[in-house]
């Protein structure tokens, strides 16, 4: 038998929905918060070292040599333990921005590949039930109208139906359809409507709204 993977790599693979995109966008805000971090670090750090300096030269001219000694040492271990939490600092700063960029983005890749799928079944003829956004998804408004667009593709696919099981219904009687003409001529005008050129629908709206 295989090895299974752990919880808690398969609750880190169930954040990474799109791994391509999520991990490039963290790790530009890593890069960029490190280079921030690493040049505001490095003007402080040069600064504690000038402080260290001037006060090496206060101590050799008040000082005995071995007092001096003794203070350069202290100050160099000073300036070891604030480059080490420099240093520190950054790295737990890179990983909580990475942990961060990571949750973050879930929240956006999450809905892209749920509204991805459903456009996938909409090519395919699919009017399947939406998966509604979990809270604390991005795109909530997006998906509002996605929705919205989706349940008036079912209203008119069931009208269709409605439609199209009359006229099955009547065939099957061996009625006369030319009551039922009426009715299909307008639903093909509509349906040839609803194939106009963006361009010229789009104009159109555009005069109503004005």
């Amino acid at each position: 038998m295989g090895k299974q993977a752990s919880p808690s790599r398969r609750q880190i693979r169930n954040y990474l929905i799109d791994r391509k995109m999520q991990l490039r966008f963290t790790a530009i805000m890593v890069v960029l918060s490190s280079l921030l971090t690493a040049g505001l670090g490095y003007v402080w750090y040069a600064e504690m070292r000038k402080a260290s300096g001037v006060i090496r030269v206060n101590a050799m001219a008040t000082l005995g040599e071995a007092a001096t000694n003794q203070l350069e040492a202290e100050l160099a271990s000073q300036d070891r333990t604030r480059l080490l939490l420099l240093v520190g600092f950054a790295f737990m700063l890179a990983v909580l921005i990475a942990g961060y960029g990571i949750v973050m983005t879930h929240k956006l890749a999450g809905p892209l590949f749920k509204i991805n799928r459903h456009m996938q079944d909409i090519e395919n003829e699919r009017l399947y039930e939406l998966w509604d956004l979990r809270k604390g998804d991005q795109l909530q408004e997006f998906f509002a109208t996605f929705k919205s667009m989706h349940g008036a593709l079912r209203e008119r696919t069931e009208a269709d139906m409605k439609l199209l099981s009359k006229m099955i219904a009547v065939i099957d009687r061996g009625d006369d359809l030319k009551e039922e003409i009426p009715a299909l001529r307008a639903r093909l005008a509509q349906k040839g409507d609803s194939l106009r050129q963006a361009s010229s629908t789009t104009q159109k709206l555009q005069r109503v709204d004005a």
